[in-house]
């Protein structure tokens, strides 16, 4: 639908725009595989079966760090990924291209999926949203965790139909295993490419919670970030920050959250699409 197509274009603006805030700090985004830009021209070139592949100045097809070629399953991420390419300048740094990241993973499988799987049932069972400040020790943080926490938690347990053990205690406190059942099996249940999209989002926002709520509860990915930033932007309030320092980190995530949504909301589109077709 066109509400649909401006909503990702939109997501595709602040894509760019979290990415361009990096683009000054090669120190953000520098890895030892860095290229310096050797192309002038990216263009989206269209298959027979519907998919889509980057080329380089009509010449250089796109590949994977497998030497996969890059093939997206629709024009949408086809031409957002051909964005992040051209918005490369002297260098070619893959840290500044969230979603072509994603679409590489997707594509190659270093990690299989049941690890990715794995490590974000891990994170639930520890996660950041569970654990709240004891009012006794920080009466005004645990009022904050519970006004902004409680409607993702409770969003949670009704979409998932489990339930989140909670706690203002320092000791582990394991959420029931028919808890993290359940939510491993949704996970299972995703497409191949959403997987790592759901990892990205999750480790992005040190929450699984938070990042269901953003992937499958529509909570807007700035709300995402601040949930995520609650206690670091409390004590910051308090305390102070390195300005610089968490200006970047938060432009770096910024660009990951928009990555992850925009390919989870393309791939579950396109699903969307088939079944209606079958």
């Amino acid at each position: 639908s066109n509400e649909y197509k401006s909503y990702l274009r939109m997501l595709v603006r602040q894509l760019l725009k979290s990415v361009g805030r990096l683009g000054g700090s090669r120190s953000m985004g520098t890895f030892s595989k860095d290229r310096n830009r050797f192309y002038t021209n990216v263009d989206v070139v269209s298959n027979s079966d519907s998919t889509y592949q980057i080329q380089l100045d009509g010449k250089y097809t796109v590949r994977t760090p497998l030497r996969n070629v890059l093939t997206l399953p629709s024009e949408t991420l086809a031409n957002a990924v051909a964005l992040e390419w051209d918005a490369q300048r002297k260098h070619i740094i893959t840290a500044l291209m969230p979603l072509s990241t994603l679409c590489f993973k997707a594509t190659d499988y270093p990690v299989p999926r049941e690890e990715l799987i794995s490590h974000m049932v891990e994170f639930l069972e520890t996660d950041t949203v569970c654990y709240r400040a004891s009012p006794r020790d920080d009466e005004k943080l645990h009022r904050l965790e519970n006004s902004r926490w409680n409607p993702i938690t409770e969003w949670f347990a009704e979409f998932y139909h489990v339930h989140l053990a909670m706690t203002t205690d320092i000791t582990l406190t394991p959420q029931p295993r028919q808890t993290l059942e359940r939510v491993k099996g949704h996970l299972e249940d995703q497409h191949p490419w959403v997987v790592p999209a759901f990892h990205a989002a999750t480790t992005s926002l040190k929450s699984f919670v938070i990042a269901a709520a953003m992937l499958d509860g529509g909570l807007a990915a700035d709300e995402a970030i601040a949930c995520s930033y609650l206690e670091t932007d409390f004590q910051i309030e308090r305390w102070g920050e390195v300005e610089w320092q968490h200006t970047l980190e938060r432009a770096r995530l910024s660009a990951d959250v928009a990555a992850a949504v925009l390919l989870v909301n393309e791939i579950r589109s396109l699903e969307s699409g088939e079944k209606a077709l079958g």
